[in-house]
């Protein structure tokens, strides 16, 4: 076989390699964030409260997408706030993301977890610098109260949009499992979420590995 043509087949096979080896990991990577999330588990460590209302409700996103480890989770609300989705997003695709924003008399139902600052620093981390920190007082189905910090970031939607299908597919599912109330549960139902078949499902799947790649670099 001349040196020329033993070089062009290996160049090919690098190049379909190039091509099949991102998109096998990707797959590998959606696969396993279907698993469920981790359970909550013992740390002394873990003396900070943080108030989810987005997809970091939802258990499977939390640990398995961002790898965060937490001591324990459950719903919580937040008086004089309402949750919305007026920070812009990224594409047709992923119109639009939660946010906080103050409404007097309102609540926002969401999830309150306990974990370490240093979890927390990840999370602030991973989230971007559009965020402000602040510390909020969170009620428990019991009526006591707790304090968290939350992220809540300046709009950048003058009309709010709804988010995409696997968006709100996390926080609906978060709904469910942490019993929110009726109306909430409605509010995040998928069906209603921006979709176009096939793209929706190839974009969120890089979006969710490139969220999983970030959260452990």
């Amino acid at each position: 076989m001349p040196p020329t043509t033993h070089y062009r087949r290996l160049l090919r096979r690098l190049f379909g390699l190039s091509i099949t080896l991102p998109i096998v990991f990707v797959v590998g990577v959606n696969l396993y964030i279907q698993l469920p999330g981790r359970p909550p588990a013992p740390d002394p460590a873990a003396t900070v409260g943080y108030f989810a209302y987005g997809s970091n409700m939802n258990d499977r996103y939390f640990t398995r997408v961002r790898g965060i480890h937490r001591a324990a989770s459950q719903m919580a609300a937040l008086p004089d706030y309402t949750v919305t989705f007026n920070l812009e997003g990224m594409s047709a695709l992923e119109p639009a993301f939660a946010n906080l924003q103050a409404k007097s008399g309102a609540t926002a139902y969401g999830v309150y977890h306990r974990l370490s600052s240093a979890e927390l620093s990840r999370i602030i981390g991973s989230e971007g610098d559009s965020y402000d920190v602040r510390e909020v007082t969170v009620t428990f189905r019991d009526g006591t109260t707790a304090l968290a910090k939350t992220l809540i970031s300046p709009p950048s939607l003058e009309t709010p949009a709804l988010p995409s299908r696997r968006y709100l597919a996390y926080m609906h599912e978060a709904a469910l499992h942490y019993d929110l109330p009726p109306d909430v549960v409605a509010q995040y139902d998928p069906a209603q979420g921006a979709y176009i078949p096939i793209l929706s499902e190839c974009f969120g799947a890089v979006i969710q590995t490139a969220v999983w790649l970030f959260a452990r670099t």
